[in-house]
Parts: C-alpha cells; structure tokens; sequence
C-alpha cells in the first residue's frame, strides 16, 4: 500500500511534523516490501489475499508562498502537480487550517483516491487572522468534510465539534514516545531552568513563561515571527535576566530536556501536545494550562494531576511542586508510558487505511 502525506509541514521542530516522522519511521522499520526490488510485492505480503500488511509512506510538503500574518501558512502549488504525478493509494493529510489539507482534499478528488485526515487540535483564533478562520471554515474545510473517509483526532476534546461539523465518525489516536531514545541520565531536581519546549508563538502562551522568578527560564525550539526578540525585550522591560534560548534538532531533543527541571506550556489551546510525553518519558514534571488531551493523560499516568494543571499563577504553581520530590511518581508515570509507543500509534493508523479502501485487492501493486 502506497500512502503519500500531503502536509505543510515536515522535517520541522514542531508537534505535527515530528507526528508523521515517527509515524512514518515505525512504517518504514516494518515494511518487508520496502526492503524489496521496485514492483517485487509476494504474495506472502497479503491479508486474505485482499490488503497488503506494508506500508510504503512518502511525503510531499512545503510550499513558495507564504500569507500575512500566517508565516507558516503556504500556498503548495508546484507540490500539488507534483501529488498529481505520484503514484499512491491514499492521501493523508493533517491539520485544520492550512492550505495542504485543502488541496489534499482536490487530490482526492482527482485521483480518486481515499482521504485520511488527521486533526491535531482545532484552531482558536483572535484578532485580524480570525477572519481567515471563517474564510477556511465555511469555504474550504467543507470539502475536506466531504472527501474525508476516515477522520482521525489525536485528543479527544475536540471530537464533538469535529462529529459536528462533519456529519462522520471520528477516531482517537493519541501521539507517541519513544522510550528508548527519551530516557533522563539524571533526576529532574539535578536541572535548573523552567522550559518551554516548542515554536515561540504568542497562542502557546510564551509570554507567560516571565512569570517564573524563581528558576532561570529556557525556550527551546525555533523562534516565529520575532517572537524571541520581543521576549527578550520583555524580561528587560521587567528587570529580569535575558532567558536562554535553544534550537536543537529532534535527535537532540533529549539532551535538550535533560536542562530541564520543569517542562511548563502555558498555551491558549492544543491537542494532544508531544512535549507532554516527552517531558514525562525524561521523567520532568510537566506543567500545562487545561487543553486538548492534557488533563485527561495526565491522570491516566500520575496520582494528583491536578496539581501539574497551570490553573493560577505560573510561579505560584511552581513553588508549590518545589515543596514536594516528585522523583517517584515521575518514575511510575514513565512505566505507563509503553501504552503510548509509536508502534501502536502505526498500527492503529494502518488499520484506518485498510479500512479507508474498502477491501480494495492488491493495493500499491
């Protein structure tokens, strides 16, 4: 089976495009076929001689022009001729509100070719880009809505107006880790900044990292906008001492936690945030506003989620858990995590895609 991602984003640092890294890697690592010579697709490789088990994923993402106020919103036009020369079975795309998904949806229609769609938080949107969402909204995510065979949402929260808004069935498949790369060489009480781990953008909630006084506060990820300049300018304008900044490859990531003694995300709306996961897989207490799947992991995984809930004060909410070692409950929470493997994030996704084609014989042959 031939999947082709569609998406405006891919080998970034941000949550969606480490999403389809991961998702498509665990294909690749189980894909027999992958390994063979072109068009060489046995028979052995068939589930009841109808769908082929492998998966063989490529992507075609980017785009040349970019729209105000919406730096990372890209128009895919040469991309699109190119999905339109590529030889694939279905299309997967991801995200609400950009073009790719929009265009991903015409794809379908032209190669007639089964559409999966994956959600990873849906758009709150203020100010003069909101006009943008109405524009999306009413002319564009309906044909999504219509070509979608299969909805997926990585966090539950968002699926009553997804059920809404499409008239469809919505699947839940949350993110993954990988445990064997995300593991701390020393406890979370041997760091010493407050991080946050993510695109500098005003709706994460970047701002409010300044209300942390007590601990040294570090960003990492890449900056958006200009965001870091006025960050910087911020803290001066307050008194405080210049944050540190750091960009660090995905490979990098966990000696980028490693500094961490808090992994806080103060953001205004999310889905189901990779950073969560991977704070608690390096055994770093994770603090975060209440949104997307966030609550709702947390107490699947720790005793008092609660008290990680940013619901006040970022500083007062940190004092707090200073008072406490949370070196324990942070080692159980890790133990928990093997339900979040990126292997089952594949497998349940490659069901989706049997599913999408409908029994259709000899897929990608």
């Amino acid at each position: 089976m031939k999947v082709l991602f569609f998406v405006h984003t891919y080998g970034e640092k941000n949550g969606i495009s480490l999403h389809i890294k991961s998702l498509i890697g665990n294909f690749d690592k189980n894909c027999q076929a992958c390994k063979l010579p072109m068009g060489q697709n046995p028979s052995n490789l068939q589930v009841d001689g109808k769908l082929p088990k492998d998966i063989e994923a490529s992507v075609i993402s980017g785009g040349s022009i970019s729209l105000p106020l919406f730096s990372s919103l890209k128009l895919p036009i040469s991309e699109f001729f190119k999905a339109m020369s590529s030889d694939f079975d279905i299309i997967h795309i991801h995200g609400y509100g950009n073009f790719h998904s929009f265009f991903g949806a015409i794809l379908s229609i032209l190669k007639n070719k089964p559409l999966v769609w994956t959600i990873h938080g849906y758009p709150h949107i203020h100010g003069a880009r909101r006009a943008f969402y109405y524009v999306y909204r009413y002319l564009m995510a309906p044909l999504i809505f219509l070509k979608a065979k299969k909805i997926i949402s990585v966090s539950t929260n968002v699926m009553p107006i997804l059920r809404r808004e499409t008239g469809k069935e919505i699947y839940f498949i949350p993110n993954g880790v990988d445990l064997g790369k995300f593991h701390a060489k020393a406890g979370y009480r041997a760091a010493k900044f407050a991080c946050y781990v993510g695109r500098l953008d005003p709706d994460k909630g970047v701002f409010r990292m300044l209300e942390c006084k007590s601990l040294p506060i570090k960003f990492i990820g890449p900056d958006e906008d200009g965001t870091k300049a006025s960050l910087v300018a911020e803290a001066k304008r307050q008194g405080m001492k210049a944050p540190v900044f750091e960009e660090s490859s995905f490979e990098g990531m966990p000696a980028a936690y490693e500094s961490c003694r808090y992994v806080v995300l103060p953001s205004k709306y999310e889905g189901f945030p990779m950073s969560m996961l991977e704070s608690l897989a390096m055994e770093r207490p994770f603090i975060c506003t209440d949104v997307g799947e966030v609550k709702a992991t947390l107490s699947n995984l720790l005793d008092g989620p609660s008290q990680y809930i940013l619901d006040g004060n970022l500083e007062s909410k940190l004092a707090a858990l200073e008072k406490t070692d949370l070196s324990g409950a942070l080692n159980a929470a890790r133990q928990k995590l093997a339900t979040y493997s990126w292997d089952s994030v594949a497998k349940r996704t490659s069901e989706i895609y049997f599913d999408a084609l409908g029994g259709k014989k000899n897929a990608g042959k």
